[in-house]
């Protein structure tokens, strides 16, 4: 029996909070143990690697492949060294897939730590591959299979998507949910818990990496088999509330109206959360909504990205400011919680612009002050998005190398057009609208004071306040 080892490298080694259920990882292992694979899967996110540990595990496993996810960021560089030590310990394939290594496989492939790249959905992908590595075979011709023979990359993209329902059944023990089971006081549950019922998105944002990997195609279980899906989590894990982790839950409203009244018909008696579309919800009905609630919908995610509505059309959102006020609304009536996403730094953004971002922030929390701004992101160019021609006009290029793709991130405010001025707002906005709502009553009334300020004056926290700032950002850090 062959043997594989699946690693998620950690986002962030120093994190406190619940990472989310490795799903990728447990979607390719139902597929490799259903052909008689043994299967380890390491989680960085829950326990930092090492050398030690991880020779005892070869020791036992001898694996014949090992398979690194990986995002665009922090996890490359973990990832490399975890690759290095595997290749200090044995002589197995070290296989990289997730969403860089799909958006940019004849790179990443070239790099000395990588034999192959699984580019796209690579359940049935990584197992063939693991069969032709362990029976020593060629593996150039499998769909979705890169490596690199000298100078010369061998690959092709995958043409037929995995049907979710028809994958084997998911073997859970390989990472064990109740380590990412967490408890959400703001929700009133004890045990919540992440389900996927669908793959992909039919929108084409210019930010967003979706359209490239998955090609505009949104596909999902009936609402039948989801229901099902969802009640045997809740009474093999005891959950109270289910998070639809899923790229577009709501593209096909018939579908999340047959779901929702089956729970109700059923008496599933679990709350759930999903992300949500601003325009898909300014125009539902006030009895979808209250269907909604009735099923036991507590929370719903929406990215709203600018307050500008030329950006918004720039950037091929498909909302307005207006949708967003309209729907923040409806959220607030329908005792639903509303949680909401924010961006900044887009190429060609004015200031002005940006401050009308942060404007309408204010008076989405102004129209539902219990509403959650739980972010503002800058804009990060990563590979395959929609904007990427637009950043390269204004200075921006593009990293050679695997490894130059690591500083790439979304908190970092630092991007080739933008202005001095405008990264310190940038940045004095971040750190202002995660503390809005701080608990402690002085920092939250500092913070508001120099909220307005900012509005009012169109320009960042005054230089001889920088020094105060900074104490705060530690203070808080600490």
């Amino acid at each position: 029996m062959p043997s594989v080892i699946l690693f998620r490298p950690a986002y962030d080694p120093n994190s406190r909070s619940v990472p989310t259920y490795p799903w990728s990882l447990v979607y390719l292992a139902a597929v490799l143990v259903e052909r008689g694979v043994d299967v380890a899967i390491i989680d960085e996110a829950l326990a930092p690697s090492d050398r030690e540990s991880l020779e005892k595990l070869l020791q036992t496993t001898r694996p014949v492949a090992v398979g690194i996810t990986a995002m665009t960021g922090e996890q490359i560089r973990y990832g490399l060294e975890f690759a290095r030590l595997i290749r200090g310990c044995c002589k197995a394939a070290i296989v990289w897939g997730g969403v860089h290594p799909s958006l940019l496989p004849e790179q990443t492939v070239r790099h000395r730590l990588v034999d192959y790249v699984v580019a796209g959905e690579g359940e049935y992908a990584f197992a063939d591959l693991v069969e032709c590595v362990d029976q020593n075979e060629d593996a150039g011709d499998i769909p979705g299979v890169y490596l690199a023979r000298g100078a010369k990359v061998i690959g092709s993209r995958q043409e037929i998507f995995v049907d979710l329902a028809s994958l084997p059944e998911l073997p859970y023990h390989l990472a064990d949910p109740e380590r990412y089971i967490r408890r959400r006081p703001d929700l009133g549950v004890e045990r919540y818990f992440e389900i996927c019922t669908s793959r992909g998105c039919p929108h084409h944002c210019g930010f967003c990496y979706i359209d490239s990997v998955h090609r505009s195609c949104w596909r999902g279980m009936t609402a039948d088999t989801a229901v099902e899906r969802i009640k045997s989590l809740v009474k093999r894990f005891n959950l109270d509330c289910v998070l639809f982790r899923e790229d577009n839950f709501f593209v096909e409203r018939k579908r999340v109206e047959q779901i929702a009244q089956r729970l109700i018909d059923d008496g599933a008696g679990v709350k759930w959360a999903a992300s949500c579309r601003i325009n898909y919800f300014a125009n539902y009905s006030a009895e979808f909504i209250d269907l909604l609630k009735r099923s036991g919908c507590v929370q719903l995610t929406f990215g709203v990205e600018s307050g500008s509505d030329r950006v918004l059309e720039f950037i091929g959102k498909g909302i307005t400011a207006g949708q967003v006020l309209a729907a923040a609304r409806k959220v607030k009536d329908s005792g639903i919680r509303g949680t909401y996403h924010f961006m900044g730094g887009f190429p060609n953004e004015s200031v002005e612009e940006f401050l009308e971002t942060c404007r309408l922030i204010d008076n989405l929390m102004q129209i539902a002050p219990d509403a959650v701004v739980r972010e503002l992101s800058v804009f990060a160019p990563y590979p395959g998005v929609g904007l990427i021609p637009e950043c390269v006009k204004l200075g921006y290029r593009e990293p050679a190398t695997l490894e130059a793709w690591v500083d790439m991130d979304w908190d970092n405010p630092r991007r080739p057009w933008l202005t001095e001025e405008q990264s310190r707002l940038i940045s004095d906005a971040q750190f202002l609208i995660a503390r809005l709502g701080h608990e402690n009553l002085f920092i939250r009334s500092w913070v508001r004071s120099r909220w307005r300020q900012m509005l009012r004056r169109k320009r960042g926290i005054r230089l001889r306040e920088r020094p105060l700032i900074e104490m705060m950002k530690r203070h808080l850090r600490a």
